[in-house]
């Protein structure tokens, strides 16, 4: 992310801020008023599920309907003979708890945009009103829980995500990757989290009115407001967009997708340092609890000394003890340690104890290719 330009349209957004929020003039204040009132209002399971949602859709104050008013759609469908409980049912499936994972959300709104096409083809198969689609269903997400979810307005994200450099496409509403928009919309609240007077200036809005707003503690609809207001009220002032083409754009993917590999290297390296120091810390504990220590060609000798790193053994018919690296002495199978649970340790820990002498170089080696290509993980 381009913080300059960032920072430049926070400075546009602080300095028009009582204009854009003037009470008899835009007042884009509205936005924190509707969710709190649709919130308000709300409730899966009202006993009048179609007037509960005529209420719910004026609450949003046209936030989602455009020309085609898909909310209104929806309302005056559920208004028909049966449709309030599919409708309900609907709503239920798209609101239910994910995880946060955003291929299961991905497929919730699929699914909703399904339920609403069939809607939309029993009643209206020949009306150009009513159709919703991925923009309109975030935004019923948003209204329901706006601290783990994000609007989308499509031209204006898109003017936003250039002039922050911004290169990962999200794509069209027929194939939208929720991932790329939602990685968006957390790289830009990272950034106004980063501008103390941008948040002064935030918080003042609710002056007065707190009750009446959402309080918005992740920022959610205040990262929605600028990015309507930027375009909306000419905030690319002093802002230096650079024009990205489709190169670009492949290029950083490229890049972005190879980062992700050797992010994926570097982690099962880790991982296997984990199990190796795991496996050492149970082995040390299996020998100074007195195992018994047998030695392939050797037979069982007697524990003399052991340094955390080498274990020093005496074998019957030696004169000198003999010394071993515990992990390559164990990983190689030269010693066993002769107690009931080696089988199960060694069924866990037998591949790291092997690969024991390359696994810190591996980590080593793993976390210098991804240097140059860590800036593509953000």
């Amino acid at each position: 992310m381009n913080a300059k330009n960032l920072n430049l349209i926070f400075e546009n957004y602080i300095s028009r801020f009582e204009q854009i929020n003037e009470p008899d003039g835009a007042n884009e204040n509205y936005k924190w008023f509707a969710v709190h009132n649709f919130q308000e209002v709300f409730d899966i399971d009202a006993p009048d599920f179609a007037s509960m949602l005529k209420k719910a859709c004026r609450a949003t104050e046209n936030m989602i309907d455009n020309y085609m008013q898909p909310f209104s759609g929806l309302v005056v469908m559920a208004e028909k003979d049966g449709e309030a409980e599919t409708i309900r049912e609907m709503f239920r499936l798209l609101y239910a708890d994910d995880g946060g994972d955003l291929t299961v959300r991905q497929q919730k709104i699929t699914t909703f945009l399904a339920s609403c096409d069939e809607l939309l083809a029993k009643h209206y198969p020949s009306s150009h009103l009513y159709k919703n689609d991925q923009r309109s269903a975030m935004a019923y997400l948003w209204f329901y829980d706006p601290d783990n979810n994000y609007m989308c307005k499509t031209t204006e994200a898109q003017y936003l995500a250039n002039a922050a450099e911004f290169y990962e496409e999200w794509g069209t509403y027929a194939a939208f990757r929720l991932d790329v928009y939602y990685r968006f919309c957390d790289a830009l609240i990272d950034e106004i989290r980063k501008c103390p007077a941008l948040l002064a200036i935030h918080r003042s809005r609710f002056e007065g009115h707190e009750a009446e707003m959402h309080p918005d503690a992740q920022l959610h609809i205040l990262a929605f407001d600028i990015i309507y207001c930027a375009r909306t009220y000419g905030l690319y002032t002093g802002v230096e967009i650079k024009d990205i083409s489709s190169e670009d754009r492949r290029l950083y993917q490229q890049r972005r997708d190879k980062a992700i590999e050797l992010a994926g290297q570097l982690a099962a390296a880790e991982e296997n340092m984990m199990l190796l120091q795991e496996s050492i810390s149970e082995a040390e504990t299996l020998v100074r609890n007195g195992a018994a220590i047998r030695h392939k060609f050797f037979g069982v000798g007697a524990l003399e000394d052991y340094d955390g790193h080498y274990l020093v053994i005496r074998f019957p018919g030696f004169d000198t003890p003999k010394k071993f690296e515990l992990t390559s002495a164990l990983g190689n199978g030269f010693l066993i340690l002769d107690t009931p649970s080696f089988s199960t340790f060694f069924e866990k820990y037998g591949t790291v104890l092997k690969q024991a002498m390359r696994i810190p170089q591996q980590v080593k080696s793993a976390e210098a290719a991804l240097k140059p290509y860590a800036a593509f993980l953000d």
